[in-house]
């Protein structure tokens, strides 16, 4: 049993698998055109159709394959499948938008509209037409219409989204390309938060939209799937979130470093160390003390070439990471950039990809000269790492990892873009950013907390974070374990699943291990509770935990393993 999703590049269908497999889904596939006639329910209970030009000429077969009791989960659907559910296009819709929930909990969300962006259509609805989500203008009333529906055919059903999903996370995670190299007016540089999706009112800083939005797809589909569906968890052990902490090096001493860096390891933390090859104060030995116990990547500054052509900034790019690892001897896994300048719009992704990167932590939820708001998950939306794509599937082995929390932007009692936040505001701005993200969210929290400034006015609310992560148990990882993690995490597939109505049994599979990865398993299905697990043919005690307001039962895998058969046995209450 597999959740298929169709494919017919160019298209974003690589991008629609990775948004399943980032949340734990890890049991897709890809089918061509030609095979949606031959799909069976029982192996393939749910098909994804990324687009209606995905599925040109095949509206037939996926109809077929909803009447013998499947679910179609379309975005924009057409023609035959439009008529299927019920639907009638009735011409393009104007972006941004809200996305509003109308008939099941999203997870994550409390009464919050998600934004939308890229391609919508309005929809006319036929009498059995169940609405799910609603689409609306932001500071308006009129035009409001269908966003997600679902319709009864035959024995199955069709979802449809009435925008492109794949698409509108796509774009509030990367970026507009529109706005490729846009530098507004106060600023000489290219950055991706001035790529930021126009969204409209700033209402939604507070939660992480974009991670939440790719959400409600994988929840969607684990509800009409018909079977307890497996996940893998997307958070180390039993923890419930997770702070990465970093600082750019810039141009701080040595004896700053050591300050922050021993604090950080005093309390039991790891952090990223971000240096400039072409500045830093930084000796080779110093870095090999400092990576004895946290991890250093590369800074590169391209700032010197501002208003260069994109061509010789990516040119200096990769010579800066080159240089890097020739001084100190140490791989680039991950890596900032300076005053996180940007060239282009995924020609960095690719220079990265080239040279071995696996994570990019360049891209700040900010309103850095947009505008005054201050929250977490401005503009992008961000927490959770996913892969980065172009518009027209190429997708990238690179994580796109945001960052939530800047020190200079925020502390800084001088700059004028600063929020001159005091540490007793801070205070009060984590315990709602960490309450939620450990009992809402579930996601990482990204910071950088420079060694310059934790030595002149940042030290204060650096150790509030650090602090509050450790009240609620929440790891300190730096990016490059979190990215070591998370490429472990990335290998691992469920195969040969099946369910008999009482019965769940899997394979997981992997290739690389992590003492970290843990399996989650719902608790509850169909009236039924989980009673008994095994794993490779032994009983299993499990961990009850509760995400996204659902009981899971929570099974490390062991250490060292990348094979595990799994049986999970539910049963029902007798009365």
């Amino acid at each position: 049993m597999q959740i298929a999703v169709v494919s017919s590049p160019p298209d974003l269908s690589a991008y629609v698998v990775e948004m399943l497999k980032t949340w734990g889904l890890a049991m897709t596939r890809t089918v061509a055109l030609e095979e949606i006639s031959g799909l069976a329910p029982s192996d393939a209970p749910v098909v994804i159709c990324p687009a209606p030009e995905d599925v040109r000429g095949c509206e037939e077969a996926l109809v077929a394959y909803a009447g013998r009791g499947g679910t179609v989960v379309s975005f924009l659907p057409d023609g035959a499948l439009a008529a299927a559910a019920g639907l009638e296009r009735r011409g393009g819709k104007e972006v941004p938008l809200r996305l509003r929930m109308a008939a099941e909990p999203a997870a994550g969300l409390a009464g919050e509209s998600l934004p939308v962006v890229g391609r919508a259509e309005t929809y006319g609805t036929s009498p059995g037409v169940r609405g799910l989500a609603y689409l609306y203008h932001p500071g308006r009333y009129e035009g409001e219409s269908v966003g997600v529906t679902e319709t009864d055919v035959g024995q199955g059903r069709v979802v449809a989204f009435a925008f492109d999903l794949a698409l509108c996370v796509l774009m509030l995670r990367q970026g507009d390309p529109a706005l490729t190299e846009f530098v507004p007016a106060g600023d000489g540089c290219a950055r991706p938060s001035h790529m930021a999706a126009e969204i409209g009112p700033s209402d939604s800083g507070w939660f992480p939209f974009a991670d939440l939005m790719s959400r409600f797809l994988v929840d969607l589909v684990r509800r009409r799937a018909g079977v307890p569906l497996p996940l893998m968890s997307h958070l180390p052990g039993s923890s419930r979130g997770i702070l990465l902490y970093s600082g750019d090096e810039d141009y701080a001493e040595v004896s700053w470093n050591d300050d922050e860096l021993d604090y950080v390891a005093g309390v039991g933390g790891r952090m990223n160390l971000y240096l400039i090859p072409t500045h830093t104060q930084s000796t080779r030995e110093d870095v090999r003390r400092y990576a004895s116990r946290h991890d250093v990547g590369p800074h590169p500054d391209l700032r010197p070439l501002d208003g260069r052509p994109v061509a010789e900034r990516i040119a200096e790019f990769e010579r800066q990471i080159r240089m890097f690892q020739e001084m100190f001897g140490v791989k680039a896994r991950t890596l900032r950039n300076h005053c996180h300048a940007w060239a282009g719009y995924m020609e960095p992704v690719e220079a990265e990809e080239k040279l071995g990167v696996r994570m990019d932590a360049n891209f700040y939820c900010s309103s850095y000269l947009r505008d005054r708001v201050c929250s977490p998950y401005t503009s992008f939306g961000a927490a959770m790492p996913m892969r980065f794509c172009r518009p027209d599937g190429r997708l990238f082995e690179v994580f796109q990892q945001h960052t939530n929390i800047g020190d200079n932007q925020l502390f800084s009692p001088d700059a004028p873009y600063s929020f001159h936040i005091s540490p007793a505001q801070f205070e009060v701005m984590v315990d709602r950013v960490f309450t939620e993200a450990t009992t809402r969210f579930h996601t990482p929290c990204g910071v950088n907390v420079h060694p310059s400034n934790w030595a002149k006015y940042s030290r204060p609310q650096g150790q509030t974070l650090l602090r509050q992560a450790g009240e609620r148990d929440m790891p300190v990882w730096s990016y490059d374990q979190w990215c070591i993690f998370w490429e472990a995490r990335d290998t691992w597939r469920f195969r040969e699943v099946s369910w008999d109505g009482s019965e769940l049994r899997f394979l997981a599979e992997g290739e690389t291990a992590h003492e970290g990865l843990c399996l989650l398993l719902p608790a509850h299905h169909a009236g039924a509770s989980l009673a008994g697990v095994r794993l490779d043919r032994k009983d299993t005690d499990w961990q009850q935990a509760v995400r996204y307001g659902e009981g899971v039962a929570l099974l490390p895998l062991s250490s060292g393993k990348t094979y595990v058969t799994v049986s999970a046995r539910y049963e029902k209450a007798q009365r």
